[in-house]
């Protein structure tokens, strides 16, 4: 009997388990289709349930986050958006501003004003630990020069 029984938001098809929910109505204009179908690509039940929850935990999360912005706000006056009246902006994570900081700079600040004192060792990790983050371009010859450097 286990077997014919889902997890939540699955089905099973050919011995393979798929996600599959519903959209919302009132977000219903933002997708083509009524319904989020996809495969989670095991045969293993429990496998299925751990990925169809957390697939299940994101759509909540964006979905709340769409139902936020076309709602009105309570206290929306008093928000810090230069005008009492204007609307609120989703943030948009990936727009750079003239305010931001690369991380190679941000870990040069960090050492200035907490790697006083302290031994080339913190120094090191520091710098190493920012040329591990994806997408950031350090210079490998800079990087060494820094550690040969006492700070």
């Amino acid at each position: 009997m286990s077997e014919t029984i889902s997890p939540k938001y699955t089905f099973v098809k050919e011995g393979v388990f798929y996600f599959s929910r519903r959209i919302p109505k009132e977000l219903c204009r933002y997708y083509s289709s009524s319904r989020i179908a996809f495969s989670l690509r095991t045969h293993s039940a429990n496998v299925a349930a751990t990925r169809a929850r957390r697939a299940a935990d994101q759509l909540d999360e964006y979905w709340f986050h769409l139902r936020s912005q076309d709602t009105e706000l309570p206290g929306k006056h008093m928000l810090r958006l230069g005008a009492a009246n204007s609307a609120v902006t989703p943030v948009v994570l990936n727009e750079t501003s003239a305010a931001s900081v690369l991380l190679s700079e941000a870990v040069e600040i960090y050492l200035t004003q907490k790697g006083q004192g302290r031994p080339v060792t913190f120094h090191r990790g520091a710098k190493r630990a920012c040329g591990y983050a994806p997408g950031n371009r350090i210079d490998p010859q800079g990087v060494a020069e820094g550690l040969s450097q006492q700070p």
